[in-house]
C-alpha cells in the first residue's frame, strides 16, 4: 500500500506553501540607535591653543536638543528605543571628580513597549534632562581644561568601548499577512577630535601626530603619484595598527578635524592639506579594524551645519 507517503508528502506541500507566502510578504528592518558621544579632553579643547569655530559643548548641545526629532528618522513612527550618552575616552575623569553618567543620558530605551509614557516624557521630561545633559557636559569640559590629560585613542577603540557598545542582532518584534518586521539595534560612535591619535605606547603604528603628516606629504609630493589613498595604502609604516577588537558593530563619525595646514583665512599653506591625510589614515585605520561605515568631517562653522552632517549620516546606516 503507498497510503504511507500521503502524510509526509502533505506535510511537504504545507511548506512549500508557507515558504511561498514569506517569500511574498515585505521584509523591514526598524532600527534603534544606540548613540556614544565621545570627546577627546586632551589640551585641544583650550581655545587658546587650537581655535575653532564653534566649541564642543554647543555642538554636543545640537545633537541633544535633536533627539525627539531623530525618533522619527528613517520612517520610525513609535516604539523608539534610542540611547543618547557621553563616554570618555579616559575613564580615569569619572575616578577623579563627582560627574553623574545618568545626566548624561538620554534614555527611550527604558519606556521599551509603552508608547503613551515615551510619549509623554518628550512633551514634559525630555526638555529638563535635556538642560541637564549641557550642563553636566560644560562641566565636564571645565574640569578637563584645568586637568589636561591625553586621550588614548588607540586603545578606546580596542579596549574601552566595548562597555559602551550594545547587540545588535536582529529581532522579530512584530507581524501580519503582509510584512515580516525585524528590529535591531544600531551602534554609532560620534568622536570629537583633532584627528591626533596619542598613546603611552611610543611604538610605530599606534600614534599620528604631526611629524608623520608632515613626513607623508614630503614622501607623496617626491613620488609624482596622484593618488593619495594608494601611496599611504602602499607603506604599512604611514598606517595605524588595527586593533585587536573588530569594530563590525559601530558606525563611526569623526568631527571637528582642525586643518593645522590652513591660513587664518582658510588657504591651505600645503597640499595635501593635513586634512587631506589625516582622513585617509583614519578611514584605513578603523576600516581595517572591521569598521564598515565611517565618515570624517573637518570643523564646521554652524552648529547646524554639524547637525546636517550627523543626520546624514545616520541615514545611510
Amino acid at each position: 500500500m503507498k497510503i504511507p507517503y500521503i502524510f509526509p508528502l502533505f506535510i511537504l506541500s504545507l511548506l512549500v506553501s508557507c515558504q511561498n507566502d514569506d517569500s511574498k510578504k515585505q521584509q523591514v528592518m526598524l532600527k534603534d540607535y544606540n548613540i556614544i558621544i565621545a570627546p577627546d579632553l586632551s589640551n585641544r579643547i583650550n581655545t587658546q591653543l587650537y581655535p575653532k569655530p564653534i566649541h564642543d559643548t554647543v555642538l554636543i548641545q545640537e545633537l541633544i536638543d535633536h533627539s525627539d526629532e531623530l525618533l522619527k528618522l528613517n520612517n520610525r513612527s513609535s516604539g523608539q528605543l534610542d540611547v543618547y550618552k557621553l563616554d570618555f575616552i579616559n575613564r580615569g575623569i569619572l575616578n577623579t571628580s563627582s560627574f553623574d553618567p545618568k545626566r548624561m543620558t538620554i534614555d527611550f530605551n527604558r519606556f521599551s513597549n509603552n508608547q503613551l509614557d515615551r510619549v509623554s516624557y518628550i512633551h514634559k521630561g525630555l526638555k529638563s534632562d535635556v538642560e541637564a545633559f549641557s550642563d553636566e557636559v560644560n562641566r565636564v569640559y571645565d574640569y578637563a581644561l584645568k586637568n589636561q590629560s591625553g586621550a588614548d585613542v588607540w586603545n578606546y577603540f580596542n579596549e574601552t568601548i566595548k562597555s559602551s557598545l550594545v547587540d545588535v542582532s536582529p529581532k522579530r518584534i512584530d507581524g501580519s499577512s503582509k510584512i515580516i518586521v525585524d528590529k535591531k539595534n544600531t551602534n554609532v560612535l560620534l568622536l570629537l577630535t583633532d584627528g591626533y591619535i596619542e598613546s603611552p605606547n611610543k611604538g610605530r603604528g599606534y600614534r599620528l601626530g604631526s611629524e608623520l603628516v608632515s613626513k607623508i606629504r614630503k614622501d607623496y609630493n617626491a613620488s609624482g603619484k596622484r593618488d593619495l589613498a594608494a601611496f599611504i595604502e602602499a607603506d604599512s609604516s604611514y598606517t595605524i595598527n588595527k586593533t585587536d577588537f573588530n569594530l563590525k558593530d559601530v558606525n563611526i563619525f569623526i568631527g571637528e578635524l582642525v586643518d593645522r595646514s590652513l591660513d587664518p583665512s582658510g588657504a591651505a599653506k600645503e597640499q595635501p592639506t593635513d586634512f587631506q591625510i589625516t582622513k585617509v589614515i583614519w578611514e584605513k585605520w578603523l576600516k581595517d579594524s572591521g569598521c564598515t561605515n565611517v565618515k570624517v568631517i573637518q570643523a564646521v562653522n554652524t552648529k547646524e551645519q554639524f547637525y546636517q552632517e550627523f543626520e546624514q549620516f545616520l541615514k545611510t546606516l
